[in-house]
């Protein structure tokens, strides 16, 4: 809900901010084989990844920041955060993140958003580009 206040050649509106670190706003990925070190047996697909999501449980913590060998988290094509995480007071930033493809750790690159919740890191997926092409986590 907004708030709005209009006089003459004024106007001014208060619009609620949107915490995406509360639970409300985001989706868990808890699936072990999402690890970085998880050997592919049967591929599947980031195609239908659409908002904020958080790394949780058995997939690990957050997304990795090194390159995998292909066929790694149940994908053919490894996708992986190639900067740093954020800081908490960075807020959310724009991070680049690479798809493995063959032999070039960074064959495809794209930016996503990436927010730092003080105890756990949040991203915003969309579709990779490829449908064998998966978001990789790590501890």
């Amino acid at each position: 809900m907004s708030f709005c206040l209009s006089h003459i050649y004024l106007h001014i509106c208060v619009l609620p901010l949107v915490d995406v670190c509360h639970w409300q706003h985001y989706q868990n990925l808890t699936d072990a084989e999402r690890k970085y070190d998880y050997v592919t047996v049967n591929f599947k697909c980031d195609a239908t990844l659409d908002g904020w999501y958080r790394f949780q449980g058995a997939a690990g913590t957050k997304m990795v920041t090194t390159c995998p060998s292909m066929d790694r988290c149940d994908g053919n094509f490894p996708v992986w955060l190639s900067e740093d995480h954020p800081t908490v007071a960075e807020g959310t930033v724009l991070r680049k993140v690479c798809v493995r493809k063959f032999q070039l750790c960074c064959e495809n690159w794209f930016r996503i958003k990436v927010k730092n919740c003080s105890s756990y890191y949040i991203y915003r997926f969309g579709n990779p580009g490829h449908c064998d092409a998966r978001y990789c986590s790590t501890d």
